[in-house]
């Protein structure tokens, strides 16, 4: 099956009404040829029916063309066809079938009658490798022997053999065909693939993005489908069946269909969030199709290593430049918009790599929510800039809304202008890296890294929060249950796919206890602690790579690799609070609205607690008061700060107010 054999025709209806035309002579010819072998033809019957000329090619030819039918094997779908398209016809091989020795009383053919009644006949021709079958143009099915089991013509088939646009009805919500132009392709990339394609040199073009963005490639295969004069047969990897009979169905069906509709198949993957086997389903898809296909964000190489029976070219689209995504967003809009947009648009695409199919959506909600106070356009299109970017983080790590900022944190003065400057850094890395050219100058990568040490409950968590509060960034917590395998070799997988999902959006990541992760690479003894050393060389690399912050928190600093901390550009240490800091945190836990007692502060700023306990104790004497339907008094503290104290296996002391 060539997609380049194209039908040379005049317009549309021209065609279908000489096809029509000439199938009912054929139809008519098959009945006289049938009534003379009963000896009963009759005197309407009719002549022989034309052949095609020279810019007419009628639907039975073009499918003997692309099928590579024998002459026996187009008559049988001819004979099948009749059967449906012409009562006369049905009649007559009914009354046939009837008058055969091994009479069967049906109105459908079957391949004995059709070797005793058609020309050049050959028993091969009902095998499961033989095109009627093979492409699923007719079907065969029953518990007799194949000779005598009903010859059916597929419904897609008919449809295609009378002119009638349609689709196969089992592709209907699998697949969509979408209709191209027949412009030359202006990219250079989507010549490429289109010569590629059509000069057979690749059979399969997979097409990757950097960021995962799936719109440029889109543009890619639309633009060399058009320069192939052929549609777009598009499919998702998610909408897959599970099943590798199912799959190789799908394909068979998919080629055919990409052949009757003179289309080139283009397959889709998500860069992230896609379900676990997509990848996989997506392969065996590929592994199982003739005809060519183009992938969009292809699988790994490793991935596609199964396909090397089939010329494949790998190709990487680049990104447009920021202006032009910027423009194309803001086409059709008054001047006076597209002004104030392109200022605000200007930081946050710097930070952020929206993806270009959700960029003028970006804009159309943040002209809407500003609409009544144009000052809050730029805060509006940083909000939405940084929800589009996400990607499929979230389905990787556990985004923490952030709900603090620095004036919460009860952490001595040093320490605050640690973390400020760190959030200045964030704020300012497009001018200094972007307009200032140090990017330039960095080989090694754009990323930063921060290392918060100290006892559990001094508050590093909140202080990440606040850092992202005050970048205007997200926050998101890794959980390292779903990073760490005792597999070899898959965390570092899942560490990529991680990575690969942050850049898009710059977001910062939280390492909790850092340690369990990031500890110190030892002596190789065997297999395992050299798998376990290649780990952490990986995180240091991508570390390094990544262009966002990384926080890394951990009580147990000492514990850390050291080439971590000659890598770390900030060691934030959060000292266990004295006196007056718990006294602060003790007041802060109880919001205005919850009903507060009489309460000794100071009394309880001299317990040897940290912020995190402190916050235990305030939330657990709040449900006790609350059982009592009373006020939060020092009684209902004290039982809670027994009971936090009791957790932590330490004596109760005696200096409780």
């Amino acid at each position: 099956m060539n997609m380049h054999d194209r039908i040379q025709v005049e317009p549309a209806r021209d065609w279908t009404s000489r096809n029509q035309q000439w199938l009912s002579a054929q139809l008519g010819a098959l009945r006289l040829r049938i009534a003379q072998q009963l000896g009963s033809a009759s005197a309407d019957a009719e002549a022989a029916p034309p052949e095609g000329d020279g810019d007419f090619e009628p639907a039975l030819d073009t499918l003997t063309r692309l099928f590579g039918l024998s002459p026996f094997e187009r008559e049988v779908l001819l004979l099948a066809a009749g059967v449906e398209l012409d009562s006369a016809l049905r009649r007559l091989v009914g009354e046939a079938m009837r008058q055969a020795p091994d009479a069967v009383a049906s109105a459908q053919p079957t391949l004995n009658f059709a070797m005793q009644t058609l020309a050049e006949p050959h028993w091969d021709a009902m095998s499961p490798l033989r095109p009627l079958r093979r492409w699923h143009l007719i079907s065969c099915e029953g518990r007799a022997a194949p000779p005598r089991r009903p010859i059916e013509i597929d419904e897609r088939v008919l449809h295609y053999l009378t002119g009638v646009v349609a689709m196969d009805a089992r592709l209907i919500g699998l697949a969509r065909c979408e209709t191209a132009g027949t412009s030359e392709p202006e990219a250079p990339l989507a010549r490429a693939v289109a010569e590629a394609l059509g000069t057979g040199t690749a059979a399969l073009v997979a097409l990757g993005h950097a960021r995962g963005d799936i719109e440029p490639q889109r543009d890619v295969a639309r633009e060399a489908a058009a320069g192939l004069e052929a549609d777009a047969l598009w499919l998702h990897a998610r909408d897959l069946p599970h099943d590798s009979r199912a799959i190789a169905d799908t394909a068979c069906l998919l080629d055919r269909e990409a052949a009757l509709s003179d289309a080139v198949i283009v397959l889709e993957l998500d860069r992230a969030g896609e379900p676990v086997d997509a990848e996989v389903r997506a392969v065996t898809l590929l592994a199982h199709l003739a005809g060519p296909a183009i992938v969009l964000n292809a699988p790994e190489p490793a991935r596609l290593s199964r396909l090397r029976q089939r010329r494949m070219l790998r190709l990487l689209v680049p990104d447009a430049p920021l202006a032009a995504r910027q423009a194309a967003a803001l086409r059709g809009l008054p001047r006076e918009q597209a002004d104030a947009l392109s200022l605000a648009l200007r930081p946050a695409l710097q930070q952020f790599d929206v993806p270009t199919a959700e960029l003028r959506l970006v804009v159309s909600e943040a002209l809407a929510e500003s609409q009544a106070e144009p000052a809050t356009l730029g805060p509006a299109v940083w909000r939405h800039c940084r929800a589009a970017a996400r990607g499929g983080l979230d389905a990787l790590a556990q985004r923490i809304d952030n709900r603090v900022d620095f004036d919460d944190l009860v952490v001595p003065p040093v320490v605050i202008v640690q973390l400020r400057a760190i959030a200045a850094e964030l704020r300012q890395r497009p001018r200094v890296y972007g307009d200032w050219g140090f990017a330039a100058r960095n080989g090694r990568g754009l990323g930063a890294a921060a290392l918060f040490a100290g006892e559990s409950g001094t508050g590093k968590t909140y202080a990440a929060e606040a850092i992202a509060d005050a970048a205007g960034l997200d926050l998101y917590r890794i959980d390292l249950a779903s990073v760490v395998s005792k597999y070899i070799g898959e965390t570092e997988k899942n560490l990529s796919r991680l990575f690969e999902a942050a850049e898009t959006s710059g977001a910062i990541l939280l390492f909790d206890e850092a340690d369990a992760l990031f500890g110190k690479r030892s002596e190789v003894r065997d297999s395992h602690d050299r798998f376990a050393n290649i780990e952490v060389a990986y995180l240091l690399q991508r570390i390094e790579t990544y262009r966002g912050l990384v926080i890394l928190t951990t009580n147990m600093k000492s514990a850390l690799d050291r080439a971590f901390l000659r890598r770390i550009r900030y060691v934030v240490q959060f000292p266990y609070p004295d006196v007056a800091a718990r006294e602060r945190l003790w007041r802060m836990q109880f919001p205005a609205e919850a009903p507060l007692g009489e309460v000794d502060f100071a009394g309880l700023s001299k317990l040897q607690l940290t912020g995190g306990n402190i916050r235990a104790i305030a939330l657990n004497a709040a449900f006790l008061a609350a059982a009592e339907d009373g006020r939060i008094g020092q009684d209902a503290i004290n039982a809670a700060v027994r009971a936090e104290f009791s957790k932590l296996e330490r004596p109760t002391p005696g200096i409780m107010p």
